[in-house]
């Protein structure tokens, strides 16, 4: 048993990791001191309600100000804060002033009916005031369900989800989305084997 479980542990090591799940950092140095707007977009591309993104665990060196979930979001004046697709989008907007660091967790469903086009998560950094964007980057793009601009990172709710982060901005915005480490799933493999030699004993001791 335990060659086995420490097997699969290594096994799950070197496996594509699910993408519905993550968590995203952005280094924000080089806006720091900036009023900015975190806007989360998901946009109903298949005409059917069937995907949802949770945002949790918001935190940065700057300072978090008002936020606004009332359109297809629900989580009240607290996260997480949950957007659907039921409206045709959901949108989630989070207003700082910006550190040298912002980071927060992703969880989303990623469900395709196969008509239109897939659902898609938009993450943006607009002006509070004027909601435009505050960096100009690569993921420029006109592609259905929506038109947007100058996105930091955008998802593709179909399938095993695809991501895409932008690859520059200007101002120079970094976004690391780390996988998940080997290390916390061989501690989840010693976890399972002790738990197994501990049912072991009981058991060795109910039939003594």
């Amino acid at each position: 048993v335990a060659k086995a479980l420490l097997a699969g542990v290594f096994c799950l090591a070197g496996a594509a990791h699910d993408a519905a799940a993550m968590l995203v950092s952005l280094d924000t140095s080089t806006l720091s001191g900036t009023s900015a707007r975190l806007e989360f977009v998901l946009f109903d591309g298949d005409f059917t309600a069937n995907n949802s993104l949770t945002i949790a665990s918001m935190s940065t060196s700057g300072v978090l100000g008002a936020i606004d979930c009332s359109f297809g979001c629900t989580g009240g004046f607290s996260p997480p804060f949950a957007l659907d697709d039921a409206l045709t989008f959901g949108q989630f907007l989070q207003d700082l002033t910006l550190g040298s660091s912002v980071s927060f967790e992703l969880s989303f469903t990623s469900n395709y009916s196969g008509n239109g086009t897939p659902d898609r998560l938009v993450l943006s950094l607009l002006d509070p005031v004027t909601n435009l964007t505050l960096v100009y980057t690569d993921l420029d793009s006109t592609v259905s369900p929506v038109p947007f601009q100058d996105a930091l990172l955008v998802v593709d709710l179909a399938g095993d989800a695809r991501i895409q982060v932008a690859g520059s901005s200007d101002p120079n915005i970094l976004i690391s989305i780390p996988e998940p480490g080997a290390g916390a799933l061989f501690s989840l493999g010693l976890a399972l084997l002790g738990g197994q030699r501990i049912r072991r004993r009981r058991w060795f001791a109910s039939s003594g």
